[in-house]
């Protein structure tokens, strides 16, 4: 290859690939667990309850009491969110903690293996209310 008889575009695209091919890998993300957990989460998750605790205490969204459709919706949409980002905005966190994504009532939480890798659990829940006390944090 004669690189004189190359374009100036052409020039930049040889030196980005060069340069791409020289950088250090980066680690694999595998997210090949996640679909299944969230697939066994909506399958066992107890919608029926969610609903009537809803129904009950006049809860809506945006106005409007959602359907379990709607509320299944929402929770793969904070699962995927949350496992999302624990393996991205959040990877320089501590591999233990979980990363907690949430709205309307619903908390999902990611947590991920040592190597920041791989989603290893998905946790989502309902919550009506919560309090929490403790020393203040040095």
């Amino acid at each position: 290859m004669n690189i004189e008889n190359l374009t100036h575009e052409e020039l930049q695209t040889l030196h980005t690939l060069i340069g791409k091919a020289l950088e250090e890998p980066k680690p694999k993300v595998y997210f090949d667990p996640v679909n299944k957990y969230i697939d066994d989460i909506i399958e066992n998750f107890n919608w029926e309850k969610v609903l009537i605790t809803m129904e009950a205490l006049d809860w809506k969204w945006r106005g409007e009491a959602p359907s379990i459709d709607d509320l299944m919706n929402q929770a793969e949409r904070l699962l995927r969110g949350a496992a999302e980002s624990r393996l991205g905005a959040f990877k320089d966190t501590h591999w233990e903690l979980g990363v907690i994504n949430g709205t309307g009532g619903f908390q999902a939480t990611a947590f991920c293996d040592e190597t920041k890798t791989r989603i290893t659990c998905l946790d989502l829940k309902f919550v009506v209310s919560e309090w929490d006390e403790g020393e203040p944090e040095e």
